[in-house]
């Protein structure tokens, strides 16, 4: 088991979450956004024991023993899609007397996954909070919360993990070799993408393989050539619409520089404007859809590279 501790004690969100409650200045509501929910759901919890610990998450006392054998009478943790209901037991449940006498705390893992008509019963509460109630939010896709809703909260942002940080669990993990390695230049700081990539004897070589891929297809002629590389059953041309969606987001955070280049990234980052990389992952996404409605794979394929090279050229 990988040690989450190790990777993320000092995590930027948590450290401006200690300062809060050690200065006595912790907001109603805190919005966690990232990318890694194994990662957000280590910090959320995190969170929890600073929070209703006295001495800000020892790990010994009563409260902690308690969080760690969920059993917290005051702490509630959400990682279901919420409706209406859901939303309504915890408001009622918000609006009872603490049982240890200090803070509620109502941890909603991807809040992104909560339906719309329940994010707006639960907006007026977390607009005007009961005194002592801490609401945690985790958000992976930000366009599915409500603007409103967001805005009632303290943002964090969670961007990774550090690379090299990132190996070293890996390779202590699942021992030393290529995947190891490559798993964690691809994933970008991604501990949940990482671990899945570090397990999979075959990720390696397909990265790599995509990467030299979109590095050297130039003309449209090459295409069909390439086609014929691949695999083309619908399991294997999924796990490339995978590879390559991973790799789109390795070149833009390469781009923006909230990345190193692993794996070839920084090469092919220059050949692929902001708007290409734009245009490439609604073209994953269109191809996903026709494998999903059974286009045949080695069509979807075509229109996957077709499309990355018209991309490329037109947003140049």
């Amino acid at each position: 088991m990988i040690d989450y501790s190790a990777l993320l004690y000092d995590s930027k969100p948590l450290e401006i979450f200690k300062k809060d409650k050690s200065e006595g200045e912790l907001s109603h509501a805190y919005a966690l956004f990232g990318d890694d929910p194994d990662a957000m759901e280590w910090l959320l919890r995190e969170m929890v024991k600073v929070a209703v610990c006295k001495k800000g998450g020892c790990g010994e006392c009563q409260a902690c023993r308690a969080l760690e054998g969920g059993v917290h009478p005051d702490v509630r943790f959400y990682d279901s899609r919420l409706d209406v209901r859901d939303v309504n037991e915890l408001l009622e449940d918000c609006a009872k007397y603490s049982v240890e006498g200090g803070l509620k705390v109502y941890v909603i893992f991807q809040l992104d996954k909560t339906l719309p008509p329940a994010q707006n019963k639960l907006l007026k509460t977390v607009e005007e909070p009961p005194e002592g109630v801490l609401f945690l939010f985790g958000i992976i896709k930000p366009a599915a919360v409500a603007e409103t809703l967001k805005s009632r909260c303290k943002k964090l942002y969670y961007t990774g993990v550090d690379g090299q940080r990132l190996e070293e669990a890996l390779i202590k993990e699942f021992g030393e070799g290529e995947n190891s390695t490559r798993a964690a230049a691809y994933a970008g700081g991604n501990i949940s993408r990482a671990l899945k990539f570090a397990a999979d004897e075959e990720f390696a070589m397909e990265a790599d393989n995509v990467v030299s891929l979109l590095g050297s297809m130039q003309k449209s002629g090459a295409v069909p050539g390439e086609v014929a590389k691949l695999k083309q059953d619908k399991e294997h041309v999924t796990r490339y619409l995978d590879v390559i969606e991973i790799v789109l987001d390795m070149m833009e955070k390469y781009k923006r520089k909230l990345t190193r280049g692993g794996g070839g990234i920084a090469h092919i980052a220059q050949g692929f404007s902001f708007a290409a990389l734009g245009q490439c992952e609604y073209l994953v996404n269109d191809c996903r859809k026709r494998l999903e409605s059974n286009c045949a794979p080695s069509a979807v394929l075509d229109t996957l590279l077709f499309g990355i090279l018209e991309v490329k050229y037109k947003c140049r």
